[in-house]
Formats: C-alpha cells, structure tokens, sequence
C-alpha cells in the first residue's frame, strides 16, 4: 500500500511540472534580444531654439484681479500667477482669455477648475 501511496505522489509530481521548483508545464522562458547591459546614457535633449511666433496673452477685465503679475521672471519672461481663490468656486471663465507663450503662468491656491460655457 505504501509503494501504490509513493507510486501515486510521484506521478502527481511529475504531472504538475516537478516538485518544489513551482515551475508550471508550457512555461518557457525566452531570453530577449539583444544586449541585457544597461546602456549608457543618450545626449540630454536640447530645448528648441527660442524665437518662432510669439502669441501674446489676452487677459479679459474680469480676471485682472485673479491673474496678476508676480513680479518675478523666469527664462526672461515675467510669470503671472494665477490666484484660484480668487476665481468664483475655484472655477476659470475661459471665455475671452488667451493664454499665449508671452509669459510663464503659475496656479496657486489649489486645484483650477474650468468652467464651462
């Protein structure tokens, strides 16, 4: 009975794909192509050259009070600061405004919602 027991645990065993390795029947494992080695790093990638269209920025009069100059400049444009507290609800009326490459835009006091027309 005892040979029949071992008998049975082996042909299990080898059905299953071996015993302890927990390896499954149809696994195979491929090697991919080419080298395996991290590579060296490329050149770091340039930014464009500055010049092309310049679009200028359109700031409607009802958002003068919440899109304001902070005085700062950054890549020799000024950054303006876009104050969400200061919009009704945190929400942005696009309509009418145009945010161009002129300037650099900064959100501050939480998440900007856009309102929809």
């Amino acid at each position: 009975m005892l040979a029949l027991s071992l008998c049975g645990v082996v042909s299990a065993l080898t059905a299953c794909g071996g015993s302890s390795s927990n390896v499954s029947p149809g696994n195979v494992v491929i090697p991919p192509d080419g080298p395996t080695d991290p590579t060296d790093p490329t050149d770091p990638v340039e930014p464009p050259p500055s010049g092309g269209d310049e679009v200028a920025s359109v700031i409607p009069a009802n958002l003068n009070d919440c899109i304001i100059d902070s005085g700062e400049t950054a890549a020799g444009k000024p950054v303006y600061v876009i104050s969400v507290a200061c919009l009704p609800g945190g929400a942005l009326d696009p309509t009418g405004l145009r945010l161009g490459n002129d300037f650099i835009y900064r959100i501050e006091g939480g998440a900007l919602r856009i309102a929809r027309n």
